[in-house]
């Protein structure tokens, strides 16, 4: 019975032995590095290795804004008695948007007029008596002050009239009018009104990371696709800020691209859109795409195609942007970078490729 047992026990010793022994060393999961011993041709695609700047555009993604936008805001409060716009009007700087009941306003600025011009008047005749020398110094520091207080309630006053008509802050389109702008409705201090949006030109602000932020300059060119409104168009902008530091709830950094508007309202504040800006030139460097890339060991290589015949390239990883990565040193300009079939290849494999296209433009 116990030569049995270690019969067995031996026996599943070997067989774990032999699997562990075939088992090939994995590369991205399944890739093996000894030499292949198929002479089944595996076709693949390839790209021409190439140098180029690392980055060429920097991209990312936003929300259209009007270049100005405004919110009209209640200061006073009382009830609606007229409005003067609709959602989707164009008004201008200063017009009157909603008038509320002034009545109240209007008396007490008639009487903070009148004392103030009281006011005036008596600092006037001390102004007088005090260089004839007749007033005394204290009648006309008196008078100075019974003008100042007036003129500060002639002031407040004055506002609060005005404030009974809401003006809009600027040039634009009505984007929102809220249920409140109706005659009849009350308004308190502090309602949102109406938001207007400066159409002219406009912004969107995206993030930008670490490792490109550096290579976006303030008036760099840029292109702005808007799909909802311009479909596979795309419209110049201009980068008009960039952050001297990141956003702490994102790490990323704010860049500002602008655009004038020229669609005839196709384009609309909150619409999503993607920016691709031109980044500052670097030194060219053979650049390959992060996918080609396979584990080897505790370093990195890649797959080409020599003379048929899959060949092994060790490389040295630089700098990576989004799905690009340099590549320092293993591959050489010319050469043809496998980049699909990788988890099939060995060293080895008889390949046929085909070309689509170079490394300087591939992502």
């Amino acid at each position: 019975m116990k030569k049995r047992i270690g019969f067995v026990a031996i026996a599943v010793a070997g067989l774990f032995v032999a699997v562990s022994c075939s088992k090939p060393d994995a590369v991205s999961g399944a890739t093996a590095w000894e030499p292949g011993q198929s002479a089944e041709t595996i076709a693949v695609e390839a790209l021409t290795v190439a140098r180029t700047p690392l980055v060429g555009d920097v991209r990312a993604s936003g929300v259209v804004a009007g270049v100005r936008e405004a919110f009209v805001v209640a200061e006073t409060q009382g009830l609606v008695r007229s409005v003067g716009f609709s959602l989707g009007d164009k008004v201008g700087e200063g017009q009157e948007l909603l008038r509320v009941d002034d009545r109240i306003a209007s008396l007490n600025l008639e009487r903070a007029k009148e004392q103030y011009e009281a006011a005036r008047l008596e600092l006037d005749a001390a102004e007088r008596l005090n260089a004839a020398g007749r007033g005394s110094p204290a009648d006309l520091t008196r008078a100075r002050g019974a003008y100042s207080g007036a003129k500060a309630q002639y002031e407040t006053a004055l506002k609060a009239y005005n404030d009974t008509r809401l003006r809009a802050p600027v040039t634009g389109v009505i984007a929102s009018k809220e249920e409140i702008a109706t005659v009849g409705a009350s308004l308190a201090p502090g309602a949102r009104v109406a938001r207007i949006v400066d159409t002219s030109s406009f912004r969107i602000t995206v993030g930008v990371g670490e490792r490109e932020v550096g290579l976006v300059d303030v008036g760099a060119p840029a292109r702005v696709y808007v799909p909802a409104a311009l479909g596979e168009d795309y419209v110049d902008g201009t980068v008009e800020a960039v952050a001297a530091g990141s956003n702490p709830a994102t790490g990323s950094f704010p860049v500002v691209v602008a655009f004038r508007n020229g669609f005839a309202g196709r384009v609309k504040s909150g619409m999503s859109a993607s920016v691709a800006i031109r980044a500052r030139s670097t030194e060219p460097a053979i650049v390959a795409p992060s996918a080609a890339l396979v584990r080897r060991g505790d370093g990195y290589a890649v797959f080409v195609d020599d003379g048929g015949k899959a060949a092994v390239r060790e490389v040295a990883l630089g700098r990576r942007s989004g799905v690009r990565v340099e590549l320092l040193s293993g591959l050489a300009e010319g050469e043809r970078l496998v980049i699909s079939a990788l988890t099939r290849l060995r060293p080895g494999s008889p390949v046929a490729s085909t070309l689509v296209g170079d490394t300087a433009d591939w992502e």
